[in-house]
């Protein structure tokens, strides 16, 4: 068991401090769902309701000043599908509730209590139960990194138990609330993941279902469906990948500096590092740089450089690689050069590691990974 320290986030308002109420959420039959409720101790104070939405920027829905007794009433937005909102008082205390325009909730908590998690009671509404339920497993993750005693296994038994909870009941919106959950700054889920993915899959199909034209449920659905073509790309080129070891790497034939077309196989009996830049991108620019310290380390041990520019400026590309000595090539067609899609280059700065009979053994290594492979292959 592995512990770990890691700053725990998490989507909305899912773990921050919370206030104390009793409150009922009604519908006035108009889509607007009403809050009212009891905060003990709070009176005086401002409440508002922010709901949660896709902006990054927060907006006041409805305010209002807690009474004497301790009351206070609240009006949600026009609505026509369970929504998340944000209540909070002046002094920053918060909780989240999920309020739906056609239902009617109750809540209790425990008066004094200094956290509404753990501490609070539904009266016919699941919904906020089952979200009272993740917001409470979240506060004790929290505390145990507070704590600094956050293991590898504890977080992977609040992710089964999410999990559990969304194959329970996948049309409910506290899914959707569940599966963007983050612990360390990363997603609890990871939509690559084939498990995880089936996960999204699940909620975002039945989301879809019951609430077609819900905005969060789109977004949902778009980021599933982003995910599922990126795995699917992703296998696509381990499979060219893996084609190219077999066929000991395809050849290429493009022109150097002065036209004359110059093939990779040419280079057979030399360790090669095939390299997929432009002068147009920085990021490929600056890699591309780096590789003068790279080839007069390792030339002399049999080293050669093929980089291939996927620029469609010729004086660019002349101008960026006028001082290698290695071998560099461009046929100007950018992007569209049928070396891109021979090696299936996803992106730029790219590379491949060659071995002096052909075959492929290693990718994308750069900087120090690339340094210490190059040491390890050619001593």
């Amino acid at each position: 068991m592995k512990k770990i320290s890691l700053s725990v986030s998490t989507c909305a308002t899912l773990i921050l401090p919370l206030i104390v109420l009793c409150l009922t959420a009604c519908d006035n039959g108009k889509g607007h769902s009403s809050l009212n409720g009891v905060i003990p101790g709070a009176e005086g104070q401002k409440v508002y309701m922010e709901p949660v939405t896709l902006s990054a920027q927060q907006t006041t829905c409805d305010s209002a000043t807690v009474e004497p007794d301790g009351s206070f009433s609240l009006q949600g937005l026009l609505q026509t599908e369970p929504t998340f909102y944000n209540v909070r008082l002046a002094d920053g205390r918060s909780f989240t509730v999920m309020l739906d325009s056609a239902e009617v909730v109750s809540l209790k908590a425990e008066a004094g209590a200094k956290a509404l998690v753990g501490n609070i009671k539904f009266d016919n509404s699941p919904a906020n139960d089952a979200l009272q339920s993740v917001m409470s497993r979240a506060s004790a993750i929290l505390a145990k990194y507070e704590a600094n005693t956050l293991t590898t296994d504890d977080v992977r038994e609040f992710k089964d138990q999410l999990s559990s909870q969304v194959f329970a009941d996948p049309r409910s919106m506290v899914g959707y609330y569940i599966v963007f959950q983050k612990v360390g700054g990363h997603p609890l889920f990871d939509v690559m993941d084939k498990r995880d993915h089936q996960l999204y899959s699940a909620v975002a199909t039945s989301l879809q279902l019951a609430y077609p034209h819900s905005q969060q449920v789109k977004y949902l659905c778009d980021y599933v469906l982003g995910a599922r073509a990126a795995r699917k790309a992703n296998a696509r080129r381990d499979s060219l990948f893996q084609t190219a070891v077999e066929l000991n790497s395809p050849d290429l034939n493009l022109p150097d500096k002065e036209g004359d077309d110059v093939a990779l196989t040419s280079l057979r009996g030399k360790t090669v590092l095939l390299f997929f830049w432009s002068a147009a991108n920085n990021d490929a620019r600056k890699a591309y740089s780096q590789l003068a310290s790279i080839y007069k380390k390792y030339a002399p041990r049999g080293l050669e450089i093929y980089a291939v520019s996927f620029d469609t400026s010729k004086v660019l590309w002349q101008a960026a690689s006028k001082d290698s000595q290695w071998v560099d090539v461009c046929d100007l067609k950018g992007p569209a050069s049928p070396a891109a899609a021979t090696y299936n280059v996803a992106q730029i700065p790219s590379n491949y590691i060659l071995a002096p009979d052909g075959k492929l053994i290693g990718k994308n290594l750069f900087g120090t990974r690339l340094d210490n492979k190059l040491a390890e292959i050619l001593r």
